[in-house]
C-alpha cells in the first residue's frame, strides 16, 4: 500500500478525508520552506554556475600552460568548495548533520494539529529499525527498501506529500534529491494501535463551513477578475477573501493554512469553468 495511504489511514477513518488532510498539512509544511528553500536552491544554482564557468577553463588553461591558469583554476576550485558547502548545508538543515544519526523535530504549520500528532506517530513507527520497512519500485518493478534514517529529516512529511515545495526539497540520508513514492506493506490497523494513534472518525462536526464560503465565493467579482494565468499572488487573494467572509458572519476564522486547500480549490473551480 503506497505510505501516503497509510499515512490516510493514521489521520481519519475515512480514507479520502485522511489523504484531503495529508494535503492540507503538506501545503502548511511547504510554506514554511518555502523561502528557505528559494534561497538555498538559487545560492546552489549560482555557486554551480560559477564553477563550471571557471574550473574548465582554469583546466583548459592549465593544459595549455596559458598565463594567468592558476589564478583561474584556484577560483575554479574555490567556488567548487563554495557549491559543495551549499549543497552540504541544506543536508545539514534537515538531519542536524552531514550523517541521520536522530530524528530531528520536523517542520509543520501547526505542530499542535491532532492530525499532525497522528501523522507523527506512524513516523515514530517508522524509526524504529525493527518496524517494518518502506520500499519504492525501481524501473523494473523490484522492491528497494529505504533505511529507518529516511524518516528521521526535519523534512520528514515529504514522504507523504502529493506534490510540494516539501518534496521537491527532500534529500535522503545518502546522496541528494530523494522523491520516490513510498511503499509499506504492513497490517496498518495493527500499526495504528501500536503507534496510539486516535484517527479522527468520519461524520465528525465541522468546525468552519467551507462549503458555503466556497459556494459564496465563486461568483465574487474579485474573484471573476481575477487572472486565472497569473498564479502568483492569486491564493493570497482567495485567502483574504475567504477570512472576510467569515468575519462578516461573526464566525471564527481558519488559519492560512487551513484555508489554502480550499483556495485552491476555487482557483481550479474557476480555471475549468473558463476552459469549458
Amino acid at each position: 500500500m503506497p505510505l501516503r495511504r497509510v499515512a490516510a489511514r493514521f489521520i481519519n477513518t475515512d480514507e479520502q478525508s485522511g489523504l484531503a488532510e495529508l494535503d492540507r498539512i503538506t501545503a502548511g509544511a511547504s510554506r514554511g520552506i518555502q523561502k528557505r528553500y528559494w534561497l538555498w536552491s538559487t545560492s546552489f544554482a549560482a555557486t554551480a554556475f560559477a564553477t563550471t564557468v571557471t574550473l574548465l577553463p582554469g583546466l583548459a588553461l592549465t593544459f595549455d600552460e596559458a598565463p594567468g591558469a592558476d589564478a583561474v583554476r584556484l577560483i575554479g576550485l574555490g567556488c567548487s568548495g563554495l557549491m559543495i558547502a551549499v549543497g552540504a548545508s541544506w543536508r545539514v538543515f534537515q538531519y542536524g548533520g552531514m550523517q541521520a544519526s536522530t530524528p530531528q523535530n520536523p517542520v509543520y504549520a501547526d505542530p499542535g494539529d491532532s492530525a499532525v500528532r497522528n501523522l507523527e506517530r506512524l513516523f515514530a513507527i517508522l524509526q524504529l529499525e525493527t518496524s517494518p520497512r518502506a520500499f519504492y519500485l525501481n524501473r523494473n518493478g523490484a522492491r528497494r527498501y529505504v533505511d529507518h534514517r529516511y524518516f528521521f529529516g526535519k523534512l520528514r512529511a515529504a514522504h507523504v506529500a502529493k506534490s510540494s515545495t516539501i518534496r521537491n526539497a527532500l534529500f535522503g540520508p545518502a546522496g541528494l534529491w530523494f522523491d520516490r513514492e513510498l511503499f509499506l506493506e504492513a497490517d496498518v490497523d495493527k500499526l495504528i494501535a501500536d503507534a496510539k494513534a486516535k484517527p479522527s472518525r468520519k461524520g465528525a462536526p465541522k468546525q468552519y463551513d467551507h462549503t458555503n464560503a466556497i459556494i459564496a465565493l465563486i461568483d465574487h467579482p474579485k474573484v471573476r477578475a481575477l487572472d486565472i494565468s497569473k498564479k502568483r499572488g492569486n491564493q493570497r487573494e482567495i485567502i483574504e477573501l475567504l477570512e472576510d467572509w467569515y468575519r462578516s458572519r461573526r464566525l471564527k476564522v481558519p488559519s492560512e493554512t487551513q484555508l489554502a486547500p480550499y483556495a485552491n480549490q476555487i482557483l481550479e473551480t474557476i480555471a475549468k469553468n473558463r476552459s469549458s
